[in-house]
C-alpha cells in the first residue's frame, strides 16, 4: 500500500480499523468523512463486479463534496492563478477537479483493508489546519499522512495532503510550472483536457460550483 501512495501522491484512510493518540473536533471531521468513505467502498452489497461502478461513483461523489478544489487548484498554479482570467480560472477548476477526484477516487477503491489509521495530532491555526494520522499496514510498514484543510463557516475542508512530507498539492504546482515556463498555459490546459478525453471522463467537477 505504501508504494501505492507515494507513486500515486495521493491518499485516503480507509480502514475499519482507527485508532486514537488524539482527538478534538478537526480531526473528528477527518475521521468522520473517512468513515463515510469506509463504509460505502466496504459495503458487502457493493462488492459484486457489476456493483463496481456505482461504489467508485458513490465514492467520487463523496470526495467531490469533501476536498476544496478552487483552493487546490490555486495553489497548484501558484503564482501563474493571477495572471488568469475569471473564466480561465473557472475553467481550470474544473479541469484540476476532474483529474484529481477521479485520480483520488481510484486509489481510495484500489487500497483498502490492510491500514490501520492512528491519528497523532493536529496544528490548528485562525483559518488552516493539520491533521497528522499514520497508517500501518499489516507488514507494519508505516506512512505518515498529512491532512492539511481550511475553514469554511463551522467545517475543515482539505486542500492538501501530504504523504511522508511529499505534497500533492506541491507536485503539481512544480509539474503545472515547468510546463507553462517551458511552453504556455495553453499547452497545460491542454494536456490536462487531453488526459481527460482519454480517460473518458465527463465534468464531476462542475456539480459542486452549480
Amino acid at each position: 500500500m505504501r508504494t501505492g501512495l507515494l507513486s500515486g501522491m495521493l491518499t485516503l484512510g480507509l480502514s475499519v480499523f482507527a485508532g486514537f493518540a488524539f482527538a478534538s473536533g478537526t480531526t473528528d471531521q477527518v475521521k468522520t468523512e473517512l468513515d463515510h468513505l469506509t463504509a460505502i467502498v466496504q459495503d458487502p452489497s457493493l462488492q459484486e463486479k457489476e456493483k463496481e461502478a456505482a461504489r467508485k461513483s458513490m465514492v467520487k461523489e463523496r470526495i467531490l463534496r469533501w476536498f476544496d478544489l478552487q483552493e487546490m487548484a490555486r495553489r497548484s498554479l501558484a503564482n501563474h492563478w493571477t495572471k488568469r482570467s475569471g473564466q480561465e480560472r473557472k475553467d481550470f477548476v474544473e479541469l484540476f477537479g476532474d483529474l484529481f477526484v477521479e485520480s483520488y477516487t481510484t486509489l481510495v477503491v484500489d487500497h483498502l483493508g490492510d491500514q490501520q489509521v492512528t491519528y497523532l495530532s493536529e496544528q490548528i491555526d485562525t483559518q488552516d489546519a493539520i491533521v497528522k494520522t499514520k497508517f500501518l499496514s499489516k507488514r507494519n510498514e508505516p506512512t505518515f499522512v498529512d491532512f492539511t484543510l481550511l475553514r469554511r463557516g463551522n467545517a475543515w475542508v482539505p486542500y492538501d495532503v501530504v504523504i511522508d512530507e511529499v505534497s500533492i498539492v506541491g507536485n503539481y504546482r512544480v509539474q503545472f510550472d515547468k510546463v507553462i515556463r517551458d511552453q504556455s498555459y495553453e499547452a497545460l490546459v491542454k494536456k490536462m483536457r487531453l488526459k481527460r478525453e482519454s480517460e473518458g471522463l465527463g465534468s464531476t467537477a462542475k456539480k459542486k460550483s452549480m
